[in-house]
């Protein structure tokens, strides 16, 4: 029935027009030199940590001491133990810190669950790599890890990262609240140090990086169901934000396990496309020539085809649960920057996957406006900057560039936006929105105003940079699973840097720790050696290699519509 209907529409005088149009626009953007640099290989990274004198030491003595222990224990059981510890660490995060709203005040010091579970992970993750053997040198064979002399992995984001922190901490120096200042540093610090583990556990491992990934999607599809009922009981809805017209239509705004409708829209619009991509994946299934080194080999019986294909419909059933209840839960967020963050990102996702889908896809977003109630008066009241939210908003980002214009070059110190609020409300009586503090409601305008021009040039190269190795594993990734993954979670960037322009949605640690994390994935899995198929050459790419009845969804290669081969 489905592939009925599938076949019926690509067959229709809609389908083709949008086609036409799709691979038009598509030519035209792979003819850029933007999109030519997105998807271009990445270079090797480079080893700056191991190439210093520091590095070389602390690389030393890691050797001396896994040497040492490697005569105690020949068979390398601590070392693989916490290593497994670690990996399994990682998956809890991604599972837990967005399902448990746990906060504790200790002192000045707010715990939550991920500043429990960070260090537990980076104490086995420590024990694993100073007791491990020795790297092997960088670079090597496809998919071989990459690692400094020091031991950890060696990544593009090396640089940009220690800059980053070293900004954060010199603009400490206009800091009116110094606890404030080093709690965001401290926090920023240990999603950085996330990051490198994830990175070192995963790469080369495939399967672990997958189940990273589902446990993410698992822990989506609880806090989405919970969200769904919350809005069916009417059990802490909130009315925030809901004024002018269509407000009454809107029974009320659910948060779920986020507490903040907004939170939980950039929660869920970052992991949607990422379903998305699991989701395509299950339809194309890797042929044995092309299967993971490290999974043991099955015998082609029978019996174990039952068995796959068993496992292909219960993993399905999962990702389109979990597809459908995160989209549901969005819907009811009523978060307009998190709306139309998702259907960027939507709209990029299914013009690179198959173009023919793009009208259908327009379609039902178009009914959805009309349909869920008081959606298109959200929508509308975004434009209204006279008396609505877009009004409200604008004055938000004014006061944001006052405070930024104070202390151009380093800003006025990492978390301390809120300390400097009242300073602009009290100069500019104009600009107060009668809250005695409130957040610029764009992430980059509070970057700029807190680390200046410095904190916020390295922060944009640290954002393209995830979007190059997302979109550049899309064209180069070895597999048609990592190909769509790639895919998914750059989408999921693009929709989750759109909603950036309307919440500081890199200052709520619960969410954009999934940012960091996903990241990491996607450098893990990102290949240490191309693969030598060549890209389409400029003139295929001008003239639209792509056709109506063709996807892109596997990757560079033309064809490979679902269900091919």
């Amino acid at each position: 029935m489905l592939q009925a209907l599938r076949q019926a529409y690509a067959q229709s005088l809609v389908a083709m027009l949008a086609a036409r149009a799709a691979r038009i626009g598509r030519a035209m953007l792979e003819g850029s030199l933007l999109w030519r640099w997105l998807t271009a290989p990445l270079p090797a990274p480079a080893d700056p940590w191991g190439a210093s004198a520091l590095g070389r030491r602390i690389g030393a003595a890691r050797d001396r001491l896994a040497a040492g222990w490697a005569r105690l224990d020949r068979h390398g059981r601590v070392p693989d133990l916490a290593g497994r510890a670690a990996t399994w660490g990682i998956a809890v995060i991604a599972f837990l810190v967005a399902l448990v709203p746990f906060r504790r005040q200790v002192g000045p010091v707010p715990v939550t669950i991920e500043v429990l579970l960070i260090p537990l992970v980076a104490a086995a993750w420590l024990v694993h790599w100073a007791l491990r053997p020795s790297p092997p040198p960088i670079g090597g064979e496809e998919g071989a890890e990459t690692r400094s002399r020091t031991g950890l992995p060696v990544t593009a984001f090396d640089l940009p990262f220690a800059l980053y922190l070293a900004i954060l901490a010199l603009s400490l120096i206009n800091a009116r609240s110094l606890l404030e200042g080093l709690q965001t540093l401290a926090r920023q610090a240990s999603f950085f140090v996330l990051f490198y583990m994830a990175v070192d556990l995963l790469r080369g491992r495939r399967r672990a990086a997958a189940w990273v990934v589902d446990a993410m999607l698992a822990g989506g599809l609880l806090v989405a169901l919970i969200g769904v009922v919350q809005y069916a009981l009417g059990i802490g809805l909130t009315v925030s934000g809901l004024t002018g017209a269509g407000a009454g239509a809107i029974r009320g705004r659910i948060g779920s396990t986020q507490e903040n409708p907004n939170f939980l829209s950039e929660y869920l619009i970052l992991l949607i496309p990422v379903a998305m991509a699991r989701l395509l994946a299950t339809w194309r299934p890797e042929p044995a020539d092309r299967q993971d080194p490290a999974d043991e080999p099955v015998a082609n019986t029978a019996r174990n085809r039952t068995r796959r294909r068993s496992r292909a419909v219960w993993r399905r059933a999962f990702y389109v649960a979990t597809l459908l209840a995160m989209l549901a839960a969005e819907f009811l967020t009523y978060t307009r920057g998190g709306w139309l963050g998702l259907a960027v990102a939507v709209a990029v996702f299914v013009l690179l996957v198959d173009a023919r889908y793009l009208a259908a896809v327009a379609a039902v977003g178009v009914t959805a406006v009309f349909l869920v109630p008081g959606m298109l008066e959200r929508l509308t009241g975004l434009l209204d900057f006279s008396e609505g939210s877009g009004a409200f908003r604008l004055n938000l980002y004014r006061v944001a560039l006052v405070m930024w214009s104070r202390s151009p070059w380093l800003g006025v110190g990492a978390g301390n936006y809120l300390a400097y609020y009242p300073d602009v409300i009290r100069d500019y009586p104009l600009l107060d929105q009668r809250f005695v503090t409130y957040s610029s409601h764009n992430a980059f305008l509070t970057v700029a105003a807190e680390t200046g021009v410095l904190g916020l040039a390295v922060f944009l190269v640290i954002v393209v940079l995830a979007l190059r190795v997302a979109f550049s594993g899309w064209r180069h990734g070895l597999r048609a699973g990592d190909r769509l993954l790639f895919l998914g979670g750059g989408c999921g960037m693009i929709a989750f840097l759109v909603q950036s322009l309307s919440n500081i949605t890199f200052f709520h640690p619960r969410v954009v720790l999934y940012y960091w994390l996903l990241l990491a994935v996607l450098v893990a899995l990102l290949p240490a050696v191309q693969p030598s198929a060549p890209a389409p050459s400029a003139r295929v790419a001008r003239a639209g290699v792509v056709g109506a009845g063709e996807s892109r969804w596997d990757g560079p290669r033309p064809g490979g519509r679902i269900g091919d081969r």
